[in-house]
Parts: structure tokens; sequence; C-alpha cells
């Protein structure tokens, strides 16, 4: 038995928080740190490793052709750059991993470089980078570009992490000198270009911002095709997967590890955190009911489900007829997510027929449903049979629902001796690679 990191994954980004749910925290300045903050601070006493900040590119219109679905419902849009709210959420911890959401299509090595720098050196050392190459060509229009292929925007992040890497070590830390006796500042000895021409990117370098407590920031994504995983694999320290079974777990966690050793990269510096929710009851039965209840709930809302499914595939469903066999779906957008929602279809199924087959209650990836003990225990359970690194939870923002999570479930979990008891070192990475 080994010890286990947990993590949140904001997937409503620096938008509104749950609009339209029982949970949903009114304020009549919806774009105000304070709801960001208060979360983090619970977070951390929990002991959880991070909080991933989504972030997206554009208003969707995906569903139905027009953006009248996701802006009347708070749904994906409208949200705010998440970058700017790392140092609000900085300055009120002191151990949390903070990960915003950059994506490789929209920004310059260089200039993602230096505000990494940046962000390493004002959360002292807490910086991570959620990598994600853009599923939407809405976004890359917003930029002015073509959305490329699949697997030729990995293609792409492989060389912008490459040339972004290289940056990140062309100003070492160990370069600072500030003696004020002999009067030098920084010692230009080991600051030198990197002189980087690829297919997507150049860049002379060095970087003018010498390394943070870090170095870089610790690196994060969430490829689920097998392109993706691959990448995941090369480049990435920690690795977001969203699976349904203890058995696609297993094969996930051997997959990524498996691209790590080929990359020649020692297999433990890759902790791979699968996506989870819990549905805590005072007594099994209470949680299982509050499960069917959420269950109920969320199949009576096949617009809501569609609709995502639309923005993120860029296939509109709107279009599809509920009760005709589905015919052959392809998409230039997440893959992953496409065949996960199609998984479990029979032949000639219905599009009506293959939403009444996600019984999912509510919650991303694997769900836990008990008490608060028979949950932990299961959670144990499940990380030593697949032998993977930890859990995400993920959703928005619930004030109420993390301060459970931390009052409760946290302590069944430390009872057990499987989770963190406190941060044992000072910077973000150093704290994931501690087990």
């Amino acid at each position: 038995m080994t010890r286990f990191h947990l993590g949140w994954f904001n997937g409503a980004g620096f938008g509104l928080q749950g609009w339209g749910s029982p949970e949903y925290v009114h304020r009549p300045d919806p774009w105000r740190p304070d709801l960001f903050q208060t979360s983090i601070r619970e977070l951390e006493r929990g002991g959880f490793d991070f909080l991933v900040l989504e972030d997206s590119s554009m208003v969707p219109d995906a569903y139905g052709g027009s953006p009248d679905y996701y802006l009347e419902r708070g749904v994906m849009a409208p949200k705010l750059d998440p970058v700017p709210l790392v140092p609000y959420l900085a300055s009120v911890t002191e151990h949390i991993g903070i990960v915003p959401t950059l994506t490789t299509g929209f920004y310059h090595p260089w200039l993602l470089a230096r505000l990494m720098t940046t962000l390493d050196h004002l959360t002292q050392g807490r910086i991570g980078w959620n990598i994600v190459t853009a599923t939407t060509k809405l976004a890359w229009a917003n930029y002015g570009l073509e959305q490329p292929e699949h697997d030729r925007r990995y293609d792409l992040a492989d060389e912008f992490v490459e040339v972004a890497t290289q940056l990140w070590r062309s100003f070492p830390a160990s370069a600072q000198v500030l003696d004020v006796e002999r009067g030098v500042a920084f010692s230009a000895e080991n600051v030198k270009p990197i002189h980087f021409e690829g297919e997507f990117f150049s860049s002379r370098g060095p970087l003018n911002a010498p390394a943070g407590p870090q170095g870089s920031p610790v690196l994060f994504q969430a490829g689920g095709s097998p392109r993706g995983r691959a990448f995941a694999g090369k480049n990435a320290e920690a690795v977001i997967a969203s699976c349904t079974s203890v058995e696609d777990m297993k094969s996930y966690y051997v997959d990524v590890k498996k691209h790590a050793v080929n990359n020649g990269r020692d297999p433990s510096s890759v902790k791979v955190l699968f996506a989870t929710g819990v549905i805590l009851g005072d007594t099994h039965q209470d949680a299982v009911d509050k499960a069917e209840a959420i269950r109920a709930a969320g199949q009576s809302n096949t617009a809501s489900k569609l609709a995502g499914l639309s923005n993120i595939t860029g296939i509109d469903f709107s279009t599809v007829d509920l009760d005709e066999p589905l015919t052959e779906l392809r998409t230039n957008g997440s893959q992953s997510s496409l065949a996960e929602f199609l998984s479990t279809a029979a032949p000639g199924a219905t599009l009506r027929e293959v939403l009444a087959t996600k019984t999912s209650p509510g919650v991303m990836g694997y769900p836990f449903i008990g008490t608060v003990d028979e949950v932990a225990s299961r959670m144990k359970d499940v990380m030593d049979e697949v032998g993977g690194d930890g859990y995400l939870f993920g959703g928005f923002l619930r004030p109420g629902y993390i301060a459970r999570l931390v009052d409760e479930l946290v302590p069944a979990l430390r009872k057990l001796d499987v989770i963190r008891t406190e941060y044992g070192n000072s910077t973000f990475r150093e704290n994931l690679l501690e087990f």
C-alpha cells in the first residue's frame, strides 16, 4: 500500500460556478476572486496537492449553431482569463499547487515560458501548467487560425514543450549573484541563447527571466486518445485520466507509464490521477438514493449533455435524430470524449439509447458512493488494485461539498494512512514527487 495524491479540477474555469444548480452561490459580482480563494483555502486545509483552473477561448455555438444555449445557462461561457487569478490564490495559501490552463496553439513558447517563470516566482514555487491543444475550431478561429488535425496539434505541442523547456534552462537560478560588494547582479556565463529552429516555432533565447524556485512549472496533461497518451508519457509530470471502470484505469495507467519508459523517463516521476467524485450518505442506502436522484435528474436533461458533447467534439448533436440509428461519427475535436460517449453503444443504437446507458451519477470519471468510511476504504482498494497515483475531484467550485470532503472524507483517508497529513516540502513539484 502506498499513499496517493488528491487534486481538484475546476471544470467551470474563471466563469459562473454552477449556474442553474441548487449549489450556485449567488454573488452580485461573480468576477471577484472570493469564491476561488475560499475554495482553495479549504482544499489546502485538506492537504490537496493542487487546483487546476480550466479555460477556453470562445463563446460556444456548436449546439444548434447558436451561442444561446450556452450563454443563457452560463455553461462554458463567459469566462475570464484564469492566469491573473493565480496571485490572488497564492496570496491566501502557502503549499497547494496552482495550475492554470494555457493552450499551445495560442501562445508563443517564449511568451508562455516567461509568464510561467514569473508565476513560479510569485507563488514561491507552486505553479503548474495544464497543457491543452484546443479541441474546438471556433477557438482557433478567434486567433485567426485554422484548426490543425487532431494528431498534428500534438506534434505542435511536442515542439512547443521542447522550446519552452530549453528556454527555462537558458537562464538558470545559478546565474543569480547579487553580490553588492563586487557590484555583480547576475553572471552572464550561464545565460545562453538556445537558437531553436523547428517546424512550428523558432526562438533565439535566452529567456530574460531567471528561473523560479522550481526551475519550470509542473507539467499537466489530460490526453485520452492514443496520441494524447503518447504526449503525456513524453512530457507530463501529472496526467489527468477520465476512466469509468477499474479495468480502464489499469489499462490507462500501464499505457502512460510505458510511454514514459519508452522516452527514457523514470515512470515514478509521471503521476497518473484518475477523475472521480463521491456521493456521501449517512447510511449506504442514503448515499445510493442520493446518487439515483442525481442520475435521474441528469437523464432528464438531454439538452445539457448534448450541448456539452457538441462543444467538445464540434458535432452539432441537435441535428441528430434521437430515434434513428447512429451513423459513424468522426471528430477533429476531442476524440477521447466521443469514444467514451459511444463506448456503451450497441450496434445500431439510437442517440436516445446511448444517452440512456450513461448512468454516472453526475460526477467525472469513476464514482464512489456510500458512507464516509465505505468510500474511503473503496478509494484505497481501487488505488491498490490499479497502481495509480491519486484522484482528481472536479466540477464547479462548491464550498459546501469541498468542506464536507475536508471535514469527513479526508480524516477517514488519513486514518487509513493513504494521503498526506501535512506538506513536507517547499515546492509543488517536491510535494508531488514525495510519494
